[in-house]
């Protein structure tokens, strides 16, 4: 029964479907029939021709519309700034008869200043002395100088040509806060260190810190806080990054030795002289009560046996010494922040490490280590030698040089040696001329840098020097004046003996020696 009924209506269906179709089919014939002659009539056509037409001329208009929309609603520039900055505000193209006018946007806006093709200029004086005595108005665009809290906002610029407005752009100028918590003029290694960075806009935007290293500070975040380390010392950056990045400096003093290089070279030639200096130069003037000790240590290149040189130790905010030792000196560091010791003339048992620690109260020790290297010559066997003689001359630091350094001879210009290019420490001359007299010079270099130099003076004599002539002669002299003397004398005596004889032997009946009677 069920099947029947369902064929019934497949049945009915499919006849309404051709009687819909028999009844549009004419309808849609008649349609087409009715259209083909109207396009074979004339005025039919015009009329659809100038109906077209107004459509195009519509669509052009709107994109024409959409351009000038465009052009006059330029995008708005936005610029970061912080009190005491300065800005320029440039301006969009200019047509030819161009009408420019700066305004600061609020209710009621504020006019600042104009500019014209027809060569005016003007600051609008009646924007109050915080405006008109910080702007600058050009044909380039508006400067603000020396930024303000009232100068903060919007900016608006519009640009007309004659009497239509050609373009808009609008400068949105926001403040920038950087600061340091509890800011001290210099911090402490140890102490708190706490920077803070703050945009005031309602915009999307991110900010984070750059150390003096250049790499980025973590968190990445406007507030850090850490403790203060000798590496925060110098320029911090904040970066405010929105579409492009703005960024300001802030400077963060952290007690440090100053920067130098680890190698002091000198020679027995100069004086010793081993830098020490504390950045600021005043700190130890004004925070003296902050220091627990100050002490310099020495290690000879040929022992590991630490000396001291010095020790101060604070009492009742005073800085007083504990111990001196190796004959150096030092000027007043608590004015000038110079921790420097000195001596008038470098000594080959100078040479060592060197180190100069402050202990804060805190508990943080600051210390800073120096490799002096002192050069020196050293002749074998002296310094005044006879021609031909064999030289050997030694002119080394006591040991190896640090990479790059080297050592290079510069003889007198008299030697034969002159222009010879002499590298090593190590020299020797077989057999010395007087032409090698004068001053031996020996260069502790790096590439063509001198990095010190030390000097000896070689006094080399002829085989026969004028004064062993001399003497020569005049010991040949008293030599033959010494024979003559003695022949003279030894004449002078035979004489006298001759005399005596004769007078002895004058008498004619000489008596035989003894006693006679009388």
């Amino acid at each position: 029964m069920e099947i029947k009924r369902s064929e019934q209506q497949r049945v009915n269906a499919a006849r309404m479907s051709r009687r819909a179709e028999e009844a549009t089919g004419p309808f849609h014939l008649r349609a087409q029939r009715e259209q083909k002659q109207a396009w074979r009539d004339p005025s039919f056509v015009e009329q659809e021709r100038k109906r077209g037409g107004t459509k195009m001329k519509n669509l052009l208009q709107f994109f024409v519309c959409l351009i000038i929309v465009l052009n006059t609603t330029g995008a708005d520039e936005v610029n970061y700034l912080r009190v005491g900055d300065s800005v320029d505000l440039k301006s969009p193209s200019l047509p030819s008869q161009y009408y420019v006018s700066w305004f600061f946007e609020r209710d009621p806006r504020i006019e600042l200043a104009d500019i014209s093709y027809l060569n005016r200029k003007h600051v609008n004086p009646g924007s109050g002395q915080i405006w008109s005595s910080r702007l600058d108005i050009s044909t380039s665009g508006l400067t603000i100088k020396d930024m303000q809290e009232e100068n903060f906002g919007t900016i608006v610029c519009e640009v007309k040509h004659s009497t239509n407005l050609h373009s808009t752009l609008k400068f949105h100028l926001i403040k920038v806060t950087v600061s340091m918590k509890d800011q001290p003029s210099s911090l402490i290694p140890g102490n708190l260190l706490s920077l803070n960075c703050k945009a005031e806009t309602n915009r999307k935007h991110s900010v984070y810190w750059i150390k003096p290293a250049g790499d980025k500070a973590t968190p990445l975040q406007g507030s850090i806080t850490k403790k203060a380390e000798s590496q925060d010392n110098g320029e911090w950056q904040c970066v405010v990054k929105d579409n492009k990045e703005s960024r300001f400096k802030f400077f963060v003093s952290v007690v440090d030795f100053s920067s130098a290089s680890k190698y002091v070279y000198t020679s027995t030639n100069h004086p010793l002289s081993i830098p020490f200096w504390i950045t600021p130069k005043d700190f130890v003037q004004k925070n003296s009560s902050s220091i627990k000790t100050i002490e310099w240590l020495f290690t000879p290149k040929t022992s590991s046996t630490q000396q001291t040189v010095f020790s101060f130790s604070s009492e009742n905010g005073q800085l007083k010494p504990e111990a001196t030792a190796r004959e150096l000196s030092f000027k007043n560091f608590t004015a000038g922040g110079n921790f420097s010791l000195h001596r008038n003339l470098a000594r080959a048992e100078d040479r060592g490490t060197y180190n100069c620690s402050i202990t804060f109260t805190n508990g943080y020790v600051l210390s800073r280590s120096l490799v002096v290297e002192v050069l020196e010559i050293i002749p074998s066997p002296g310094t005044e030698l006879i021609s031909g003689h064999h030289l050997n001359l030694s002119c080394s630091t006591g040991g190896p040089l640090e990479t790059g350094v080297t050592v290079k001879w510069v003889p007198p210009v008299t030697s034969s040696l002159a222009k010879a290019n002499f590298l090593p420490g190590h020299l020797i001359i077989p057999r010395v001329g007087t032409e090698d007299s004068g001053k031996w010079r020996c260069d502790l270099r790096r590439n063509t840098t001198t990095l010190t130099s030390a000097v000896i003076a070689l006094k080399i004599d002829p085989v026969l020097t004028v004064w062993m002539i001399v003497t020569i002669c005049a010991a040949g002299v008293i030599l033959i004046l010494l024979l003559i003397l003695a022949f003279i004398l030894f004449r002078r005596r035979q004489r006298k003996m001759r005399l005596l004889r004769h007078r002895l032997c004058k008498c004619e009946n000489p008596k035989p020696k003894g006693f006679y009677k009388a």
